[in-house]
């Protein structure tokens, strides 16, 4: 035994007022902190939450450390910790910001500290530091705006400017101008939770705990013209979960779950004295996962992400009842109808100056969605495995944040985990920096990161940015620097909304231990948003000229705004004058041309032969947007993304429905789960039994085939949930990873994962990653099962050895 454990042990012996139930010779086989190894340490032992197992405490001149002790029995519940005191609340260097009071001297004589009565005594200073403070996981301390705008790492040839801040706005996710040249703001300043709130396991939740926790939009007004708005108007408040909005007429359209609704300010004040719901029924959840937008698209429509929740929509203009599904969504501001478009983004559908469609989800960079829902409404013949492409697969991000321990999801270091708003730069203010570039949030990063888009094969792909190698576009030193949008604004300059928050991390995947000592709401009176521009004056928010000149300009969101006003007015008296604009730069001449469309100044096939030439820029995308009802709507780079009519398939074995509560599979869980707690995993065999039984149909990092959910990305779950999902597979099925049963009207059966639906076709996810394309026309009875489809019986070739290796490797991985 080594030196430093005896004399750990001799210590755990000597005080008195430990009341732990593991005698000092069990320690021998506990995995110590190094913190704690270390000779004059200043290692104490008491349990600080009271589940009769000592913790340690550390302090001396060197560094510090509070670290909870985890029992073999919760360590097999979850797979991020190792039995031992492997549950880090704290630890640095002595003197920093988070730092103990020293428990021994620099000489190792003892400073006088003692635990009792619920607290840590300092009998030199008498400070009393309670239990209920050990407990909490403090974080890096936040910094003031002026400090977190020094911290911001750019580019050569740009500056950052800090254009609003605390306590003008707090909690921004989302910001767009209006007409006027005022910044309309949304604040989800209800995250994580709104009042009353749980996660869907109930180990966590919030009442009503603070007077900012509630969703709100603001409009800022720069009122002296020095580029720092300085006036903000708090337009409505009491939301919940608010992700977006847009300008319309004299109002903004709001996403605010279960609702879009229209929000009015009839006299002028800069409050809403009127709403209207358009559209309800979008599910509520998880926040990160909420409905959200909106996007001005060419066609005069508004475009929204459903955010991985969807719905069953109502449409009050229309009283239309319409299932979203897995798609993405747009609506027209003129008369409420509203479509179906190819999805689903998490969060942010936006599109470039030629009228491309992106989105991405949190571990994806970026979609493009190449193929309209209209063209294959039109051509239900048409069959299309997928409507859209991937732009990068790379992950690797580079953050100059000081590395942190993360709540979940421990061992994703550098990875992009939290990619968001995938957003084309609309102006040519950065020049060759800002030639068919995308800006992409990484919020768990602290870091805007660059794409560039090539347009030369059969779907748009991207690369990073030449000049961000080994770098980002916008990098934080500061790690409560959360972007969540950089959006092109009116004066050609980058935008970037920071939520700034200390918890970025739904509690929802924090495991609950480490949940109840974070402070989740932890910069909820903060919030900054930056102008980056090209090093030179600087000027924040632009008014309107009038809207037949703004179309004319560089900047997509002046021809935006330029075309909605128009349309709003139904402005026809403008088309001789737009028609000037086309043999102007491709961005105005499309943009102008689909609004003369729109004004009844010229006609679909008129728009598609004038769009046509655009190619490899403009898509099938955009020309199918134009309404016209020609055949010869793709270029011949996108005609290899169509197949034809698929060949029957042979029939597939209907799954048995099993009700999802089956005392029999219970049974089986109990059975391992009690089993499978008293082994010891090995990862290496864990592979081997991953490679036999699972990766048919799931994916650990670049290992499998993803059917189901990559295991990686529930790895943080406890172990008995996860032996649950392995033997009785139907207890709780996600409705993503439902199973889905197609009859066909030949009495042949199909039945696996939804992969994608188009208006003409399904395609269906086998095991083993194999699709089968069905034709609507050829079902006769679809319906989604009770039963997910990862087969029962895993029993008859897992031991319960196999299951705690596997489950080893997963962590490990």
């Amino acid at each position: 035994m080594c030196r430093s454990i005896q004399k750990l042990l001799l210590l755990f012996a000597s005080l008195s007022h430990l009341n732990g139930t593991e005698p000092p010779e069990k320690m021998r086989e506990q995995k110590l902190p190094e913190a704690a190894k270390a000779a004059n340490s200043g290692a104490r032992f008491v349990d600080l939450n009271g589940d009769k197992f000592e913790d340690i405490v550390v302090s001396n001149v060197r560094e510090y450390g509070v670290f909870l002790f985890v029992p073999k029995e919760r360590a097999k519940k979850n797979l991020q910790w190792d039995e031992g005191w492997t549950q880090v609340l704290r630890e640095g260097k002595a003197g920093d910001a988070n730092s103990l009071p020293l428990i021994v001297r620099a000489d190792g004589s003892d400073n006088g500290v003692t635990f009792h009565d619920g607290a840590m005594w300092i009998a030199e200073t008498k400070q009393r530091i309670p239990f209920s403070e050990l407990l909490k996981v403090p974080g890096p301390a936040p910094r003031s705006p002026q400090d977190s705008l020094k911290a911001l790492k750019l580019k050569p040839g740009f500056e950052a400017m800090l254009v609003a801040h605390e306590p003008l706005v707090q909690d921004p996710v989302f910001i767009d101008w209006d007409a006027k040249g005022r910044m309309w703001v949304v604040e989800m300043g209800d995250y994580p939770f709104a009042p009353g709130e749980k996660t869907k396991d109930g180990s966590m939740g919030q009442d009503k705990v603070s007077e900012l926790q509630t969703g709100r939009v603001k409009i800022l007004e720069d009122t002296n013209g020095d580029g720092v708005y300085d006036k903000a108007s708090l337009f409505l408040d009491g939301l919940k979960h608010p992700t977006g909005l847009v300008p319309w007429k004299n109002g903004v359209f709001i996403a605010n779950i279960p609702d879009i609704f229209f929000a009015e300010d009839t006299d002028g004040d800069g409050k809403c004295d009127k709403r209207e719901t358009w559209f309800t029924g979008f599910t509520a959840g998880n926040p990160q996962h909420l409905v959200n937008g909106f996007c001005w698209g060419l066609d005069g429509w508004l475009y929204g992400a459903n955010g991985d929740s969807g719905g069953d929509i109502t449409c009050a203009k229309t009283g239309k009842k319409i299932a979203l599904g897995t798609y993405d969504f747009r609506f027209d501001p003129r008369t409420g109808e509203f479509a179906l478009e190819g999805g689903r983004s998490q969060y942010g559908k936006w599109r470039d100056d030629f009228g491309n469609w992106f989105g991405n989800n949190n571990s994806t960079i970026g979609w493009h969605y190449w193929l309209p829902f209209r063209y294959l409404e039109r051509h239900p013949e048409i069959v299309a495995k997928s409507l859209r492409g991937n732009l990068n697969d790379e992950k690797r991000v580079f953050p100059a944040s000081p590395p942190v321990r993360r709540f979940n999801q421990a061992s994703f270091v550098n990875t992009l985990t939290s990619g968001c708003s995938p957003m084309p730069f609309r102006d040519t203010t950065f020049g060759k920096d800002g030639e068919n570039v995308m800006f992409i949030c990484e919020p768990a990063n602290n870091l805007v990161h660059r794409e560039v888009l090539n347009f030369a094969g059969a779907s748009i792909t991207s690369k990073r940015h030449p000049g961000d190698a080994e770098s980002e576009f916008i990098a934080s030193e500061d790690n409560w620097f959360r972007p969540s949008m950089a959006r092109t604004g009116p004066d050609g300059a980058l935008y970037v909304v920071d939520m700034y928050r200390l918890v970025l991390e739904h509690p929802e995947w924090i495991p609950a231990e480490i949940a109840k000592g974070l402070d989740l709401r932890g910069g909820e009176d903060k919030g900054r948003i930056y102008r980056i521009a090209k090093t030179g004056p600087a000027k924040a928010g632009t008014t309107m000229p009038d809207p037949v000149a703004a179309m004319a300009s560089s900047n997509g969101w002046m021809r935006d705004t330029a075309q909605r006003l128009l349309l709003e007015r139904g402005d026809a008296a403008a088309v001789p004058v737009l028609k000037k604009l086309l043999t102007e730069a491709p961005a105005v001449r499309i943009q102008a041309a689909f609004t003369i469309m729109q004004l009844g100044g010229m006609t679909p096939d008129e728009l598609l032969a004038l769009l046509k030439p655009n190619a490899p820029q403009v898509r099938a995308a955009t020309l199918t947007a134009t309404g016209s009802m020609s055949d010869d709507v793709f270029i011949d780079l996108e005609k290899p993304l169509l197949m034809q009519a698929p060949s029957k398939a042979p029939a597939i074995a209907a799954m048995p429905v099993i009700t999802n509560n089956n005392p029999n599979r219970q049974k089986v869980v109990a059975q391992y789960s009690a089993e499978v707690v008293k082994l010891s995993g090995d990862a290496k065999r864990g592979a081997a039994v991953f490679q036999k039984a699972c990766m048919i149909c799931h994916k650990v990092g670049e290992l499998g085939i993803e059917v189901g959910p990559d295991l990686k990305t529930v790895a943080t779950k406890p172990r008995e949930q996860l032996i649950e999902a392995i033997f009785d597979p139907n207890r709780a099925v996600e409705q993503r990873n439902a199973a889905t049963q197609v009859t066909r009207k030949d009495k042949t059966l199909v039945v696996g994962q939804l992969a994608s639906e188009t208006p003409g076709n399904l395609t269906i996810r086998l095991p083993g990653g194999a699709e089968i394309v069905v034709l609507r026309a050829d079902i006769q009875e679809l319906k989604t099962l009770t039963t997910s489809i990862m087969p029962e019986g895993l029993e008859s070739v897992l031991t319960a050895q196999d299951v705690a290796d596997v489950l080893t490797f997963i962590v490990g991985k």
